[in-house]
C-alpha cells in the first residue's frame, strides 16, 4: 500500500511539473504591435494596430479600454462577455467593436485551438489602451 502512496504522490508532481512546462511554453495571450503611428487629421492621437494570438482557452480576464476597440477574428473563434450582457462569440472572418470603459472579458472561445485577432485603436498619444 506504501509504494502505491508513493507512485500516486509521484505522478501528482510529475503531472504538475508538465503542466508548468506547457503553461511556460505558450502565453495566454501574445499581442504583437504591428503599427503605431501618428494620425495627421486628429492632432495628438495614434493609431494602434496588432495582432493577438490567444492560447487555448485563455482570457484576457476583466478589463476596460479608454477608447473604442475594432477587433477582426482572423482563425479561430473568440467570446467577448460584457458585464450585463449574454456572453457573444465571433468566428474567423467576424468583427466587434469594445465599447469605451465596458468591463468585459475576451477569451478563446476553445479548449484545444488557438485564435489570432487583429486589434484596432485611436488613443491620444501615450494613452493606456487598457486598464
Amino acid at each position: 500500500m506504501r509504494h502505491i502512496a508513493i507512485v500516486f504522490t509521484l505522478g501528482i508532481a510529475l503531472g504538475a511539473v508538465a503542466t508548468r512546462s506547457l503553461d511556460a511554453q505558450q502565453p495566454a495571450l501574445k499581442r504583437t504591435e504591428l503599427l503605431r503611428t501618428p494620425v495627421a487629421e486628429m492632432e495628438g492621437k495614434e493609431a494602434h494596430i496588432w495582432l493577438a494570438e490567444i492560447a487555448p482557452g485563455a482570457a484576457t480576464g476583466v478589463h476596460r479600454h479608454p477608447t473604442t476597440r475594432f477587433v477582426y477574428v482572423l482563425e479561430g473563434s473568440v467570446t467577448v462577455e460584457l458585464e450585463g450582457q449574454p456572453p457573444r462569440t465571433y468566428r474567423a472572418g467576424e468583427a466587434f467593436a469594445e465599447q469605451p470603459d465596458t468591463p468585459h472579458n475576451f477569451k478563446n472561445a476553445s479548449a484545444s485551438a488557438s485564435a489570432k485577432g487583429i486589434g484596432i485603436q485611436l488613443a491620444a498619444k501615450g494613452q493606456p489602451l487598457q486598464y
